[in-house]
């Protein structure tokens, strides 16, 4: 078994491109046996913290939050290594052809979180305007073609009214921010930034947003982040 679990961090999907930050507060990794109490808000919460005001701007980190993407990353690992890359295990990451590979697929081999389902319908509802932003790299050869194909997915997976322009970020951030996604954040006039990861939720407090922290799947291929590690509040049942 501990072979397995090295196997699987050593080969792990790394999304992190902002300076690191050490947690603040005890939390709990989604794999953990005990949940420990951490300020957990369930989407009926969420609507109530809003009642009263108007149509907002959200947006939404894909892997892991919205998605169950991780059988792409692990077909990754075995056919698109780079080889003799100093990277080692990681090294697909870096590897254009696999990024082309992904997005010509879609996510349409992508399971859909039911969490994600029951936030998303909540803010159509409420008439809220919904973005997506991605660590991904986008294809090669068009700069929309990964935005097209993957965002047609969403619409269909989300039930959405209309197709949403999904942002790429290739983990790197811009503008003069610390952390990727946090331009886009800003671009778009966000109120409310959903991710996994933990610059996720430093991105929605360098720009001074509400950042709420979605908890990885059990089984993902990324490395467990801890859930509340920063205070922040944390989807209740968000792990699937």
């Amino acid at each position: 078994m501990k072979k397995a679990l090295l196997f699987l961090f050593a080969t792990s999907v790394v999304f992190a491109a902002g300076p690191k930050v050490p947690y603040t507060h005890e939390g709990f990794y989604s794999t953990d046996k005990v949940q420990k109490a951490v300020h957990f808000v369930s989407v009926d919460d969420i609507k109530k913290s809003l009642e009263g005001k108007g149509p907002i701007n959200v947006s939404f980190d894909i892997d892991d939050t919205l998605l169950h993407s991780s059988g792409y990353f692990i077909y990754g690992q075995h056919y698109f290594q780079i080889s003799g890359d100093k990277r080692g295990a990681v090294s697909y990451l870096y590897n254009q052809k696999f990024w082309d590979y992904v997005a010509e697929n879609g996510d349409e081999h992508s399971i859909p979180k039911q969490s994600a389902k029951d936030l998303i319908k909540m803010h159509l509802q409420r008439g809220d305007n919904v973005f997506f932003i991605t660590g991904r790299t986008k294809h090669s050869k068009d700069k929309n073609y990964t935005s097209t194909k993957l965002s047609k997915t969403l619409q269909r997976y989300f039930e959405l009214p209309k197709e949403v322009y999904v942002e790429y970020t290739a983990d790197t951030p811009t503008g003069g921010y610390k952390y990727d996604k946090s331009f886009y954040i800003k671009k778009h006039n966000v109120s409310i930034h959903y991710g996994d990861s933990d610059d996720d939720i430093l991105a929605a407090r360098e720009l001074g947003i509400r950042g709420i922290r979605v908890q990885r799947a059990y089984n993902s291929t990324n490395p467990q982040k801890m859930n509340g590690g920063y205070g922040e509040e944390v989807l209740i049942n968000s792990a699937w």
